[in-house]
């Protein structure tokens, strides 16, 4: 157990309810639509493999990164709590790269069965998963971290996830796709709004870095939550969405709480991996409960 604990600590497990949210909503659209429950399942498995995995990775480049440039006392700038597994020698960077190695493995080769049941659609979004989850550790560097989780967990995502249980595409899905790319966004920009100076001191440019100050990064963050709801209405506008699904917008007092989270740190830094999660936590509640409320949406006659 205690091995268990160190590995999902390792491969910062508490960010998976993004993955298996964005799982949730093409699986159950899949499953309304009379899809295949089982490869929706073994869909997530690989989606979880795929999570794990580039989490590690992620923080192999981090740490090589911070030997390279290492200065006195410089482990502040590694982002609260990350790394600290290579830091306190608890595990090597040899023992991480194979654990990466084998999570991709196995991630590969649940794509391989997709890949036999359906040939070129699922190849070709396998091949366009893949080399963004291989770059994706560098493009924070370049200002496309965010874009990249946007594309990854959510049209990659809910395209893979429905065709692989009903062997087709879905103009609802797609759109819905889009809302919630911004939602995955809004994750990691509050990841990235939270260690603002660290990543500027590190040459990182993110988002709320290309910004210019704390102060835009913060009505930037605004921004990217009003489009989510401004893409759901304009799907009701274009009778792509139904009157149903207005259910969604309930999940704008979850989002206005993330905002209320990130008016505190405008001039002040987080002080402690506690005061990290807290925050992060309360994201992945807007999530939850932006996915949850959709899934309703589907049910809804």
């Amino acid at each position: 157990m205690k091995k268990i604990i160190f590995w999902l600590e390792c491969t910062r497990a508490y960010s998976l309810p993004m993955s298996i949210m964005a799982w949730a909503i093409p699986f159950s659209l899949g499953y309304f639509n009379g899809g295949k429950i089982v490869y929706g399942l073994i869909a997530l498995l690989g989606i979880i493999f795929v999570h794990l995995g580039g989490n590690l990775f992620d923080d192999v480049i981090d740490y090589k990164s911070f030997l390279k440039n290492k200065k006195e006392n410089d482990e502040i700038n590694l982002k609260k709590g990350k790394c600290k597994y290579f830091l306190d020698g608890s595990l090597s960077l040899s023992k991480a790269l194979i654990v990466c190695a084998l999570f991709f493995v196995f991630a590969c080769l649940i794509g391989l069965y997709f890949i036999y049941l359906y040939k070129i659609p699922v190849l070709i979004l396998m091949i366009i998963t893949g080399v963004l989850c291989l770059f994706y550790p560098r493009l924070g560097y370049l200002g496309l971290s965010e874009v990249v989780i946007g594309i990854i967990f959510s049209p990659l995502l809910f395209t893979g996830v429905y065709y692989v249980m009903t062997g087709s595409f879905s103009q609802k899905l797609e759109w819905m796709s889009i809302s919630f790319a911004f939602v995955a966004i809004s994750l990691l920009y509050t990841d990235f709004f939270l260690d603002y100076s660290s990543d500027k001191k590190d040459g990182k440019r993110t988002l709320p870095i290309l910004s210019g100050s704390k102060n835009n990064a913060y009505y930037l963050y605004i921004f990217l939550i009003f489009l989510i709801y401004a893409n759901l209405f304009l799907g009701i506008h274009a009778h792509v969405f139904s009157a149903k699904y207005l259910i969604i917008f309930l999940s704008v007092f979850s989002a206005l709480k993330t905002i209320g989270n990130l008016q505190h740190f405008i001039d002040s830094e987080i002080k402690d991996q506690k005061e990290f999660l807290y925050v992060m936590n309360d994201v992945q509640k807007f999530v939850v409960i932006f996915a949850f409320l959709t899934i309703i949406a589907f049910y809804l006659k």
